[in-house]
């Protein structure tokens, strides 16, 4: 064997061990550096009319019947919140105890960075129900 096939093979070589990485990159998209990136979410109102945040033992009334304010917390069109978690429930078997159609997987369960302006004197629990088509989940990546 000569030495210009030598350098053929490792030329071959480290063309396919590209190939194959930048394969798996594609396929296994969490890398280091997207778990070293922080992401930014927002939760962005949608709905024309606003919505209502609903705590976790009210989620599935109508805001109307939400008869004690600190379980339900009303916002405007275009309002946008800093969350640290978004968290929907698949479960199709989870419905209203009411029986008034609601069901949990309509809802995203959402953790707040910082208290909703309606609950700055409540019990300081940040998590909340909000139907899900009245939101836009936006997430950003920060540039260094």
């Amino acid at each position: 064997m000569s030495i210009g096939n030598t350098k053929l093979h490792s030329k071959k070589l480290l063309l396919c061990l590209g190939l194959a990485f930048g394969v798996l990159g594609v396929i296994i998209p969490n890398t280091v550096s997207s778990q070293t990136t922080p992401v930014i979410r927002v939760l962005r109102v949608t709905a024309p009319g606003g919505t209502t945040f609903k705590r976790e033992e009210s989620w599935y009334l109508q805001a109307r019947n939400i008869t004690q304010p600190d379980q339900k917390c009303a916002v405007r069109s275009g309002d946008k919140f800093f969350v640290s978690s978004i968290l929907s429930s698949n479960n199709s078997q989870v419905v209203s105890p009411t029986g008034n159609g609601e069901r949990l997987r309509d809802y995203w369960e959402v953790t707040f960075e910082k208290p909703l302006p309606c609950n700055q004197q409540g019990d300081g629990r940040q998590t909340w129900f909000v139907f899900k088509s009245h939101v836009q989940q936006l997430q950003a990546v920060t540039v260094r």
